[in-house]
């Protein structure tokens, strides 16, 4: 039953926040969630974008993919390997991981290349973006095309390439479906996904969103949401691109939505038989019960989840190892259906087990403690006022609120308390979320130490008003 919801729902094809085409998505999943006391469909402001292109070498290239937010294009140029000889030249970059995309596409927009080509193992997706990276702020818009090419396409290419293509980019409208199962119970459960995706995104992330009708509980109130434009579709073309659409949620919402939500479990890019779970550390044991060793103790930045944590709700990411990740092969099959039925089952226990209200504050008091060994007074004497009072509740969900992501020059992005003060301890540069995020690309030493008060400066702010009620 539910890889047959999945394929109903990819064959619709791609979708892009904002396409005309999300309307019917939204309608199907409407009608998977029948057994919902209340239904809301939530429209919010997208970026959109649609495209054609042609690209030629020696032949026409058939499988390429123009990569959002590319500006419009008609190039013919010298295809260069070097980035040191891509001015006024298309570089091209043979890359293994797609997170890698950001950095050789800031770094040829540096050096005046005219194009970027991605040559991979297949034709996969990624969104592009300009410096800074992590940006909540408006960021300035794609330069330059960036586009993917497959490795087994390269023979149809010499030295030259020509690229046509015509991009439209507008403002428009994206959907979040939201149901809701009451309960006796005040306290709530988000559970939540998203329904945009590429290609036909039956892993990511259209299984998440077919599970959401199978979850049910007798003890907590459930919220099912599929948010839109995970993916993509931030208004101003924010580096920070994914999650877009939960943090424009969060926006929409009255005043104390937070109050009676005691856990986030958020559905994304599943992979059912072979299972990673990520989550903030003082998440409940309840997990460990139920996903023995699969669990990674840091918060997930590339999702929804996310989102939840920056609003001081602890949350939980269940993802997977998928190696089609934002691939055009992106495909459920049969064999999974058994992984599936048993994760159905897992989660549904969870949802009735009282111990997932659960918060191991020690988790969080080691974190802290940790943080202490490496910061100075008078900050630490405010860190110790708040660890005198960690098992309050309203101190905790403060605290959530000031994890946050950096991105090293090598490697993924990752999630620190006070990730200011700890991004500048990487080599770099290094990239700190912010609205506006920051790139710290200098080693100088007053300069450094000039703006590590300023972080300290902030966060004992932040931390005298979470602790003043105990001084």
């Amino acid at each position: 039953m539910i890889v047959e919801r999945v394929k109903e729902l990819s064959s619709l094809g791609e979708i892009f926040a904002g396409d005309k085409i999300e309307g019917k998505i939204v309608n199907k999943i409407r009608k998977f969630f029948d057994k919902c006391d209340e239904t809301k469909v939530i429209p919010i402001p997208v970026l959109n974008y649609s495209e054609s292109h042609e690209i030629f070498g020696k032949n026409k290239i058939e499988n390429s993919e123009y990569l959002p937010y590319s500006p419009s294009a008609d190039i013919e140029g010298k295809l260069t390997y070097s980035l040191d000889e891509c001015k006024d030249s298309i570089l091209g970059v043979k890359i293994e991981n797609l997170f890698d995309i950001p950095r050789y596409y800031i770094k040829a927009e540096e050096r005046d290349c005219v194009a970027i080509v991605f040559f991979t193992d297949k034709r996969r997706k990624f969104v592009i973006k300009s410096d800074p990276l992590l940006n909540l702020f408006p960021t300035s818009p794609p330069k330059i095309p960036g586009i993917i090419i497959p490795e087994n396409e390269k023979n149809k290419i010499e030295d030259k390439l020509s690229i046509k293509a015509s991009v439209t980019i507008k403002e428009s409208t994206g959907y979040i479906i939201e149901c809701i199962k009451n309960s006796k119970n005040d306290k709530k459960v988000y559970i939540t996904t998203h329904h945009d995706h590429w290609f036909k995104g039956e892993h990511d992330n259209l299984l998440g969103v077919s599970l959401l009708p199978e979850l049910k509980s007798e003890k907590y109130e459930l919220h099912l949401i599929s948010f839109t434009a995970e993916e993509a579709g931030a208004l101003g073309y924010q580096s920070f691109s994914w999650s877009y659409g939960s943090r424009k949620y969060f926006e929409l919402q009255k005043k104390g939505l937070n109050k009676d939500i005691i856990l986030n479990i958020n559905l994304d890019n599943i992979d059912p038989c072979n299972l990673k779970i990520k989550a903030v550390p003082s998440i409940s044991s309840v997990f460990e019960k139920y996903f023995n060793n699969s669990i990674v103790y840091e918060p997930e930045i590339y999702s929804d989840g996310y989102t939840f944590i920056k609003n001081g709700i602890p949350s939980v990411t269940l993802e997977g190892y998928y190696r089609e990740y934002h691939s055009i092969d992106d495909e459920i099959i049969p064999s999974e259906e058994v992984c599936i039925s048993s994760l159905i089952l897992s989660i549904n226990k969870i949802l009735n087990d009282e111990n997932i209200e659960q918060i191991r504050y020690d988790m969080l008091k080691s974190e802290l403690m940790q943080f202490m060994n490496i910061t100075q007074a008078p900050m630490r004497t405010y860190l110790l006022n708040i660890l005198d009072n960690l098992n309050n509740k309203e101190i905790y969900e403060n605290l959530l609120k000031l994890y946050g992501g950096i991105l090293p020059r090598d490697g993924l992005a990752i999630v620190k308390l006070f990730h200011k003060l700890a991004g500048i301890k990487y080599e770099k540069p290094v990239y700190i979320e912010g609205k506006p995020a920051l790139k710290i690309s200098s080693n100088d030493k007053l300069y450094l130490h000039s703006i590590a008060k300023e972080f300290e400066d902030e966060y004992m702010n932040r931390l005298y008003e979470i602790s003043k009620k105990f001084l």
